[in-house]
């Protein structure tokens, strides 16, 4: 027999429900953590955009007697707090995730933003009358069939900064970019591996070449107020010209080269990063990409990678030491930032 019944319900309900008592938001079984100011100016700024957000799960307890209704929240007292501090003014979302609305309380809104934003719909699964094990059983039963995230859907989950906004614009941006140049997979982009990878270029960009294990790190260090205020549109802008490049430089694409290795794609772009801006901390000879015949002769450069992988293959003592030394680079410890580094010097001497 089905326990539970699908509904939705606008924010004005909860209003409601709230000022009439009629809401439990600390039910004993209810998870207490407090969400980071981020983490609440994400939410508002999703609902604001009229974006989903996950269901929520309440038990519904009726009082035959005084034919009332008790709704405590099972799952999702987070999201509710934040939504019913927000509409009583008691924070505002940020600049950074909502640059028309950010800094403007709620009763300042115009009046259709307010009127929008009390009609979203939270989509509800309500357990009515319902005993502590029976809900107990179905989450349960809910975490047995849950996919177990990886490492970059935990960093998205629990990370609200400028940052992980950018590496997320960016990364749907050129969605279709990864999977065609064959740098990933379509599963891949699904399980937010395009993501990953932009935020590791992201953080080249900014602080220099890095090992790949430092992502999670540096999205901890961005979070921290005023920890990263770069301009948006801007890094968008620069990335969008280093992809450009890549395109001058390869029109015919990289899927059938060395370049679509998730790795070796890393190197390129950081090549071509620091002709074009400069990567932190690097002594590197910035080759000028500025004319027709630069980015000839750079190409004319980068086509001995392909030579090289095809002589490996074969009889490695053919190759120069340092282009050994690239080949292994290429194969062991690849995201190690020593690695990197030496991988992206080798290709800007191609170039250069």
């Amino acid at each position: 027999m089905k326990s539970f019944d699908s509904r939705a319900y606008s924010i004005n309900d909860f209003v409601e429900w709230e000022s009439q008592k009629a809401l439990e938001l600390n039910p004993r079984f209810q998870r207490r953590s407090v969400w980071s100011p981020n983490a609440k100016s994400y939410l508002m700024d999703t609902i604001l955009r009229g974006k989903p957000m996950p269901k929520i799960f309440i038990r519904q307890k009726i009082n035959v007697t005084t034919k009332t209704s008790i709704r405590e929240v099972v799952d999702g007292q987070q999201r509710l707090r934040t939504i019913l501090s927000f509409i009583k003014d008691g924070f505002t979302v940020s600049k950074r995730h909502h640059p028309e609305y950010g800094g403007v309380l709620f009763s300042n809104l115009p009046p259709e933003v307010q009127a929008q934003l009390l009609s979203y719909e939270v989509a509800v699964d309500l357990l009515i009358n319902l005993p502590d094990a029976e809900i107990l059983d179905i989450f349960g039963r809910l975490n047995s069939y849950a996919i177990v995230l990886n490492e970059q859907e935990r960093i998205n989950a629990n990370h609200f900064s400028s940052f992980k906004v950018t590496a997320d614009i960016i990364g749907r941006k050129y969605s279709d970019y990864w999977v065609r140049q064959g740098i990933m997979s379509p599963r891949d982009v699904v399980r937010m591996q395009e993501v990953n990878l932009v935020a590791d270029l992201l953080i080249a960009m900014r602080e220099g070449i890095q090992p790949k294990k430092r992502i999670k790190a540096y999205y901890d260090i961005y979070e921290k107020e005023g920890a990263y205020e770069d301009d948006v549109q801007e890094v968008t802008r620069k990335f969008d010209a280093i992809i450009s490049m890549i395109g001058t430089l390869y029109p015919e694409g990289i899927a059938e080269s060395e370049f679509s290795r998730n790795h070796v794609f890393y190197s390129l772009f950081t090549a071509v990063a620091h002709c074009f801006f400069g990567l932190k901390d690097s002594t590197d000879k910035r080759v000028a990409l500025w004319s027709t015949a630069a980015v000839q002769s750079a190409r004319t450069g980068l086509d001995r990678v392909e030579e090289m992988f095809e002589i490996a293959g074969s009889d490695v003592t053919k190759l120069t030491p340092s282009e050994r030394e690239f080949i292994q680079d290429s194969r062991r410890a690849t995201t190690d930032g020593p690695v990197r580094k030496r991988r992206t010097t080798f290709l800007l001497g191609l170039m250069g």
